[in-house]
């Protein structure tokens, strides 16, 4: 699993948490979170690929993918 961004804040410089307690019940719906800011930021679309697959998995060789997505 690769490594949280940083906060984008400039005085800030802790890693932000994938946050998913204030978003709908979807399995990929999630946001960044600063826990020494209390900020959320929405993920790029690259981190989204990367937090759903991993680094150098593509979506037909993850490891541990949902299995709803077989059925859309």
């Amino acid at each position: 699993m690769p490594l949280p961004p940083t906060c984008p804040t400039p005085d800030c410089h802790d890693r932000l948490w994938k946050d998913t307690t204030h978003t709908d019940t979807d399995w990929d719906n999630w946001r960044w979170w600063c826990c020494r800011c209390d900020k959320q930021w929405y993920p790029t679309a690259e981190q989204l690929q990367e937090f759903r697959y991993g680094a150098t998995a593509g979506p037909h060789r993850a490891a541990h993918r949902d299995p709803r997505l077989a059925r859309q």
